[in-house]
């Protein structure tokens, strides 16, 4: 089996912006390959593209072995897309918003109660949608993604704005439909989001793409892990982990009686991102 995504040198310009600069990547079937960067980045750019919602300028996209220019109807009939903008039918319950889109794809009535089992939602079919918080909106809209059981899922900022709870949900909810064998392309820039759910990471700055790895590759790579010392007299003191100078500090602050805790710290990705491109990926809590 190929390449669920195959990008090579895609370019998008408005007049004469570039939000997407000749980026390439390809992504293996059931990972999930993440987009981490700030707003403007062209994190979303990429998505309509390869969702068939507007054409590139140059370059080509292929899903699923399909050309994202020539193939629109069978590209969209495979895949699920979630938008951060919330688009349900507030006057219309959970599952007749569902049945809409099933319909749509001529799916079997039975996948909304699949669908609504799948994403927690099975209680509160019968509800209208705006009753439902704003996580258990994204849950829906997550739901209707899937009423055509798609081989590959695009999600845009899934969790952008929800409280803490609800996030988890929906984190849970992506790496539950990754172990069901989908392809997931996610984009956030939520690095906590990133590390704990991609298979497969890229950084996109300004339309290109400035680092890609395994999460915990990029870490390795372009950050360093630290020994931090908290002292009784008050002070912290940190020092690279496996350094002369860490254990220096160390056998030092041990004979004087000085220490009082003692950990060490995995670099981040936000200590990447920084490093990367001088800046920090703001995000919310």
């Amino acid at each position: 089996m190929g390449d669920a995504i195959i990008v090579k040198d895609l370019v998008k310009q408005y007049g004469r912006s570039t939000a997407v600069n000749g980026i390439s990547f390809s992504v293996s079937p059931g990972t999930i390959f993440g987009f981490l960067g700030p707003n403007g980045a062209g994190k979303t750019t990429t998505i309509k593209i390869l969702t068939c919602q507007m054409p590139p300028t140059s370059g080509t996209a292929h899903v699923r072995g399909l050309d994202v220019t020539k193939s629109a109807i069978e590209i969209k009939r495979k895949v699920g897309v979630v938008f951060e903008t919330q688009n349900l039918y507030e006057d219309m319950t959970a599952a007749d918003n569902l049945d809409f889109f099933r319909r749509l794809y001529e799916a079997d009535k039975k996948v909304v109660d699949e669908v609504l089992e799948l994403t927690g939602m099975a209680e509160n079919k019968k509800k209208k949608v705006k009753t439902f918080s704003k996580g258990m909106k994204q849950k829906i809209m997550i739901a209707r993604a899937l009423v055509n059981d798609p081989e590959v899922l695009f999600l845009d900022e899934p969790t952008s704005g929800l409280d803490p709870k609800s996030s988890r949900d929906i984190r849970q909810l992506i790496m539950g439909l990754k172990n069901k064998g989908k392809t997931v392309l996610l984009t956030t820039h939520n690095m906590e989001e990133a590390d704990a759910l991609c298979d497969d990471l890229a950084f996109i700055y300004k339309g290109s793409i400035i680092a890609r790895d395994t999460p915990k590759h990029l870490k390795k790579k372009y950050g360093s892990n630290v020994l931090k010392i908290e002292t009784i007299s008050g002070k912290t003191i940190e020092q690279p982990l496996n350094t002369e100078s860490c254990s220096k500090a160390f056998s030092e602050l041990s004979a004087s009686g000085d220490i009082l805790t003692v950990h060490s710290e995995e670099a981040t990705l936000e200590d990447v991102f920084i490093k990367l491109t001088g800046e920090r990926l703001s995000h919310e809590p």
